[in-house]
């Protein structure tokens, strides 16, 4: 197979991550081009025959970004209902697929350099929350005009996912000067920690639990004292946040309780009102239709129907078109399979990662670490957040999940060898 090709896709996949929060249009280019490529390939070894196609160590990945694709042409098949958003949203995380097979056939060495491109994230997520919200004429609801162009909410949970996937490649040293290079990952953690403060985002808090368990379940070598300390300062840490988090000037997570004293007021519209609201919907909206679901361009219509009935104020029925919840999403706009779909997206391939931590090599360990806590951290991301909102987001995860499970194959280290061999 091309060289060239290889190090095209490599090269382009590593870029993701860097370019998340500073270009809308990175991503969408780089899944379409390295997936054209990876096609061009996959067609030309069919005719030159390079090497085997080894397709079986692809199935797992391919049954997890091709399953909401699938549930969304079964439901809008059903139905006759169809949105060509959807088609090409989901479509793209099915064409990560064919770049999946590309990245398998690459020397782990380069893809352990996403590194850079993670290390790199979290200081421009950082410093672009910091910027934007102390601006006098932005502040918060400017976030989405720059850069990657998402909302404070998911601009602040991947700003901190690069700080800490920073802070887990501290074992690998890849530069010359490996002193600095540690220094920057340990400064991208308080750095991004702080962006994300500014943001009064509060769901991404939620990612240093996540951080706390990857890293304590990923350690199997430990004693269970070591472990059972761990986790005690993992509580202490936790508490110190909530408290400073609560008694902080301008609070959001004081305002939570006052949402929800409101709301048993009968006073909907506010922040938590509203999801209530959306949650509530999307829950009947599911029973209305378990298996299929109602389809996701009937979403605003269905609202229209829930505010007739009471179930919904004006505010939400007009102002609304997704449940600010990837799971109520997928299951109210395609039933079972959607609900199945999403979950097979994050947890098949935390699984994996999860079985690949034991791994004694660093890289490995480190990056099935870092696979782990992409996946779980997505996962409750989606919880109080749409992460696939629009199509720009889906080249993010697909892209970044299969570098990091093509860099913890046991196939890419057979490459590196190869390579090492030719020369």
């Amino acid at each position: 197979m091309p060289i060239t090709c290889l190090r095209s896709v490599a090269f382009l996949t590593l870029l993701v991550p860097a370019l998340a929060l500073t270009s809308a249009t990175g991503g969408p280019v780089i899944i379409y081009l390295t997936a054209l490529i990876a096609l061009t390939m996959m067609a030309g070894n069919l005719i030159q025959r390079w090497e085997p196609f080894a397709l079986k160590e692809l199935v797992p990945m391919a049954i997890a970004l091709i399953a909401p694709l699938l549930a969304m042409l079964i439901s809008s098949s059903t139905l006759g209902v169809w949105s060509s958003s959807e088609v090409e949203k989901l479509l793209r995380f099915a064409l990560a697929v064919p770049v999946c097979w590309m990245l398998l056939r690459v020397p782990r060495n380069w893809l352990q350099h996403v590194q850079w491109s993670l290390l790199f994230g979290a200081f421009a997520g950082a410093v672009m929350l910091i910027v934007i919200v102390h601006s006098p004429s932005l502040g918060r609801g400017a976030v989405s005009d720059f850069g990657g162009r998402y909302n404070a909410v998911a601009f602040a949970d991947l700003t901190i996912f690069f700080g800490l996937a920073s802070l887990l490649t501290l074992p690998w040293k890849l530069s010359p000067w490996p002193r600095l290079e540690a220094a920057l990952k340990i400064a991208a953690v308080p750095l991004s920690i702080y962006g994300m403060w500014v943001s009064q985002t509060r769901s991404s808090w939620a990612l240093l639990v996540v951080f706390g368990l990857v890293y304590l379940l990923t350690k199997r070598q430990w004693a269970r004292r070591t472990k059972l300390v761990f986790l005690g300062g993992l509580i202490v840490v936790m508490a110190v946040v909530a408290a400073v988090s609560w008694y902080a000037k301008d609070s959001r997570w004081q305002k939570v309780v006052s949402d929800l004293n409101r709301y048993e007021q009968h006073d909907r519209d506010t922040s938590v009102g509203i999801r209530i609201q959306l949650w509530k919907a999307s829950w009947l909206m599911f029973r209305e239709s378990p298996l299929v679901g109602v389809g996701v361009p009937n979403f605003r219509a269905e609202l229209l129907k829930l505010q007739q009935q009471g179930v919904v104020t004006e505010e939400v029925a007009i102002g609304y078109g997704e449940p600010h919840n990837d799971m109520l999403g997928a299951l109210a706009g395609y039933g079972l399979l959607g609900l199945l779909s999403i979950l097979a997206l994050y947890l098949i391939p935390a699984a994996i990662f999860w079985r690949r931590s034991a791994s004694d090599d660093p890289v490995v360990h480190v990056g099935s670490q870092i696979g782990l806590l992409f996946c779980l951290g997505y996962f409750v991301f989606s919880l109080s957040e749409m992460m696939f909102r629009n199509m720009r987001s889906v080249p993010i995860y697909a892209l970044t999940v299969v570098v990091l499970y093509a860099l913890t194959s046991a196939r890419t280290g057979l490459a590196q060898q190869r390579l090492a061999a030719r020369r």
